[in-house]
């Protein structure tokens, strides 16, 4: 890196770590770990932070916001447990939002594009964080929200009036589109999109070369969350590296606490920075999202990560919406006479079915062979638990029908039926992602 990067990315971090003193979570971590703040200058200085403990992570996000009088914009984001988190933009969020953004799309868009969004509308933030990072750009926008969009009709009403170039959307919807066109005797490629971003979600180069043939588009994925906005963006399609939005995001790879080298698959650690004086109203400092990635590239004086590969999110994702391990485990100890009869085990298989729809098959182990009817009941039972807990699930599920839950009760030692090479020795494997 320039040194004139690594100058920037230290007063940025100077500045938000100077914010974090003034939000009471953040003052108390400081003086529960016994770090003081003002040594805290540099990403060296930040990872060593992190390896004493000091790190946020999505259960913290209701006591990281602070309470200055600024204008604020709120929004849900999807996947968690009992209920949504809450995430938020000051004016401020946005232009850095921008900031990280205008790099990317300058990578393909161009002066005069029309460009088509299909992303889900208030309160979720992806819509309204995609739309508003074009805003400095000489491009024409339209936001056709998620629940519309997947109407091909309506669909095809907008696309025929505004006829778009490009296109943007969650990565399942995108793939779902043409297999919605040829119900209508339609080719996606007579569309005439030649630019799609997709992103939201973790997908493979393969998926991508499948939506660029049918589209016959260029494809380039976007590495983007709620909580942090644009991390990382591929530069050419398919290269499946990901550029950092430096000096935007600062991103460390860990195992545990410690740092690693690069070509190794580690854990996503995010800093939003900002510039001096900008009030943010949501500062993520060492911010453990959850996600994994290998390390392409980094700057090993200050361990600063600059491209990422492998993408990988321990969470299944059903067109948007999330689904955790960890809310399978929750609704399994909350089944109360039901919960005997299981093993405790369990396992999330994730993957599109012959329509493209996204899936996510939850798998429990029964202690002991069980009947059918006792297998239909637990099933039903879970099934409803995760959508009384979980409304982006059953809102894509059942509303939108963009994704499918399936429930089922296995026998002792079948969990992994049909993909036990996927296997190996070890911690259970609580996700399978196809």
């Amino acid at each position: 890196m320039r040194p004139t990067q690594i100058q920037e990315i230290n007063k940025r971090i100077k500045y938000v770590v100077s914010l974090s003193k003034q939000i009471p979570w953040y003052a108390k971590k400081y003086k529960e770990l016994g770090i003081n703040p003002d040594t805290i200058k540099t990403p060296q200085d930040l990872l060593k932070a992190y390896e004493k403990g000091f790190y946020t992570t999505p259960q913290d996000l209701p006591n990281l916001m602070p309470q200055y009088p600024v204008f604020g914009q709120y929004f849900l984001t999807s996947g968690s447990v009992g209920k949504p988190k809450i995430v938020a933009l000051s004016s401020d969020d946005k232009e850095r939002l921008i900031r990280e953004y205008t790099p990317a799309w300058k990578t393909f868009i161009k002066e005069g594009d029309i460009i088509l969004t299909l992303l889900p509308s208030s309160p979720a933030i992806s819509g309204v964080t995609v739309t508003e990072s074009f805003s400095k750009m000489p491009v024409k926008v339209f936001h056709l929200p998620l629940p519309i969009g997947k109407d091909v009709n309506t669909f095809l009403e907008y696309w025929k009036l505004f006829k778009p170039n490009s296109l943007m959307g969650l990565t399942t919807s995108v793939y779902r589109l043409p297999l919605l066109l040829t119900e209508k005797g339609m080719e996606a490629k007579q569309l005439g999109i030649k630019k799609i971003g997709v992103g939201a979600e973790s997908s493979t180069v393969e998926r991508r070369k499948r939506i660029a043939e049918e589209f016959d588009a260029r494809v380039y994925d976007f590495y983007a969350t709620s909580e942090n906005g644009l991390i990382g963006y591929e530069k050419e399609p398919f290269s499946d590296d990901h550029l950092i939005t430096i000096p935007e995001t600062l991103v460390f790879l860990v195992k545990g606490e410690e740092e690693v080298s690069k070509n190794e698959n580690s854990e996503v650690i995010v800093t939003n920075l900002y510039r001096s004086g900008e009030k943010p109203l949501l500062p993520l400092i060492n911010y453990k999202i959850g996600d994994w990635a290998k390390c392409i590239e980094k700057d090993e004086e200050s361990s600063v990560v600059t491209i990422i590969s492998e993408i990988r999110r321990e969470t299944a994702y059903l067109a948007g919406a999330k689904l955790n391990p960890q809310e399978v485990e929750a609704v399994i100890d909350g089944l109360g006479e039901f919960k005997g009869l299981l093993s405790g085990e369990y396992c999330i298989i994730n993957y599109n079915d012959t329509d493209r729809k996204a899936v996510a098959e939850i798998r429990l182990e029964a202690r002991k062979p069980l009947t059918s009817e006792q297998k239909t009941q637990i099933s039903q039972q879970v099934r409803q638990k995760i959508y009384e807990a979980n409304i982006p699930v059953y809102h894509m599920a059942e509303i939108v029908k963009d994704a499918k839950l399936i429930t089922s009760v296995t026998e002792p030692g079948q969990l992994y039926k049909g993909y036990e090479h996927l296997i190996k020795p070890g911690k259970p494997k609580r996700l399978i992602t196809l």
